[in-house]
């Protein structure tokens, strides 16, 4: 991670999660990041790993390995030119959002719910919330004509992300797998380290997409994948 196409870049940060799972990542195709490139959310912290048997040794208090701890796995799915979006890579193909654009150029992104799901859910009734909205419907009316403009600008704020900050958006219990991801996390390349893909005896990615990015060139996953019975 630093040959000059990659120096200076890394790592990222996680700048918005989306209500539905899906994560926004500062960095996108102007930093070579394409689709399939497979990345690790990361801690902030650096723990040493110290050999508590080494007693007597010149190097006794020196630590044997350094390691960080990793939160999420994600796949990257759709680029733009200084963002991407990415998903946890565990997530099921049917769950996987599709991405289209909308009427302006906007991006409008649609994750497929489970095909179990249904609303309302067996056995409920509808919120009883609505028989107080009915009687407030011409009150109501009435203040979203006054306030128009101002209820125009709190969306328009509502949809620009948060730096570094507690979003408002809470994830919902549809929402795709992501452990733990909040704005602000770090995220790398899932580089996998020395040695460690050569025994696997593979040379492509796990996605199959790595042709033409630069961070999966030579880059074999398989040893990410969990062992079939």
């Amino acid at each position: 991670m630093s040959t000059p196409a990659t120096a200076g870049i890394w790592p990222a940060d996680v700048i918005h999660v989306n209500e539905d799972g899906w994560v926004l990542v500062n960095r996108g195709r102007e930093h070579g990041v394409a689709p399939g490139l497979r990345l690790l959310v990361v801690g902030q912290g650096i723990r040493e790993l110290r050999d508590l048997f080494a007693a007597g040794t010149v190097d006794e208090h020196a630590p044997v390995l350094r390691i960080r701890r990793t939160y999420e796995l994600l796949d990257v799915i759709h680029v733009e030119a200084a963002c991407a979006i990415a998903v946890a890579a565990r997530t099921p193909v049917e769950r996987r959002p599709r991405i289209y654009h909308g009427p302006d150029g906007e991006l409008l992104v649609w994750v497929p719910l489970p095909s179990t799901f249904t609303w309302p859910l067996p056995g409920e009734t509808p919120d009883a919330a609505s028989d107080t909205s009915d009687a407030d419907e011409t009150s109501g009316e009435r203040t979203a004509t006054n306030n128009e403009g101002i209820e125009d600008a709190e969306n328009a704020a509502e949809d620009a992300p948060p730096e570094r900050s507690e979003q408002d958006d809470e994830r919902w219990e549809e929402a795709l797998p992501l452990n733990g991801v909040s704005v602000g996390d770090r995220v790398l390349p899932a580089i996998p380290a020395a040695g460690v893909a050569s025994a696997t005896g593979g040379t492509s990615g796990a996605t199959g997409s790595g042709a033409g990015n630069p961070f999966e060139t030579g880059r074999a996953y398989d040893w990410m994948q969990p062992e079939q019975a």
